[in-house]
């Protein structure tokens, strides 16, 4: 009779132990996955931060309200539209719009519908993008803009300051 170094049973366990392992392995790797990495939360750096201040103090002291958008833009819906045509990012809108600073300064306005030369959403500033998809067609909102979703440090000179905040009254007339 032939004798083998372990028996059946050995052979069991040996394998058992190794599935065991395996299936261990891959639900640490699993667990590991999914544990929250702080730094990938949005942060909102100090300088922003202080544009959100100077923001929240304009509104007390208008005696105004805005909804803060996860982006830190502010936003009144002055009339929601038809809720029907909605603008997306490769859409062209056709707005009547005004821009100023903080100050009351004017720094833009359409005075009648444009559609600055058939610019698709996507190439505004971000404040617009993320403000006029909030809004459908017929539609207005006023945005307050911090300089990080604007023209940021760097401005438009001899226009728009280094990080200015805009408060940008928008109607959107239709898309395209």
């Amino acid at each position: 009779m032939t004798r083998f170094p372990f028996n059946i049973q050995d052979r069991k366990l040996k394998w058992m132990n190794t599935v065991i392992k395996i299936i261990s392995a891959c639900l640490l790797l699993l667990l590991a996955a999914c544990v929250k990495n702080e730094s990938v939360e949005p942060q909102v750096p100090l300088a922003d931060a202080r544009m959100e201040v100077d923001i929240q103090n304009y509104l007390r002291s208008h005696n105004e309200t805005a909804v803060r958008d996860v982006s830190v833009l502010y936003y009144q819906i002055l009339a929601p539209g038809d809720s029907i045509h909605f603008v997306k990012a490769t859409s062209v809108p056709t707005v009547i719009y005004t821009t100023r600073l903080l100050n009351g300064t004017s720094v833009g306005t359409s005075f009648g519908p444009t559609d600055f030369d058939h610019r698709e959403l996507q190439n505004h500033i971000p404040g617009w993008q993320i403000g006029l998809q909030k809004i459908s067609k017929g539609g207005k909102i006023r945005l307050f803009i911090p300089p990080v979703l604007a023209y940021g440090s760097a401005g438009i000179a001899g226009v728009i300051p280094p990080d200015a905040i805009l408060i940008s009254e928008i109607e959107l007339v239709s898309i395209k």
